[in-house]
């Protein structure tokens, strides 16, 4: 097993035919071969998570490969947004570790994170539809429930 160093692009089915978004918006041969991550975020959290009340540290990470993230936002309540501390500088096309104090009450709670990278990139709400999933970028409502 090793790693071989080509001047020329791998062509192989997967990298060219299959790894494509496919469903009722793109061509019946799909859309162009998928070739870069989009912006990302992940709580460091079981899913769903159980957490005792009263002071946390919600952690996290977030990555593009679009560039580095410029900034993240944590919503505790479904309404408003707050920005992220980042732990660390940006790397590119790497993980962008962050943290939010939360001081939650008992409950239940759907904990959201978004990313923006250098180039203005951000998660949207929904992500856009293909028979795969594939790039999925969406913010993802995480179940927390505060014992």
């Amino acid at each position: 097993m090793g790693i071989e160093v080509s001047n020329e692009p791998l062509s192989s089915p997967w990298s060219t035919n299959y790894y494509r978004r496919f469903g009722p918006d793109y061509p019946p041969e799909g859309s162009g071969p998928l070739t870069r991550q989009v912006v990302r975020s992940a709580f460091e959290l079981p899913f769903p998570a159980s957490v005792p009340a009263g002071p946390q540290v919600l952690t996290g990470r977030s990555w593009s490969g679009g560039g580095r993230i410029r900034h993240v936002e944590v919503s505790t309540d479904g309404a408003s947004w707050r920005r992220a501390i980042p732990h660390g500088p940006s790397a590119r096309d790497g993980w962008s570790r962050w943290s939010i104090p939360w001081r939650p009450s008992a409950g239940s709670y759907e904990v959201r994170a978004r990313a923006v990278d250098e180039h203005g990139n951000t998660q949207p709400e929904v992500a856009e539809f293909n028979s795969f999933g594939y790039l999925f970028d969406a913010v993802v409502k995480h179940p927390v429930t505060v014992v």
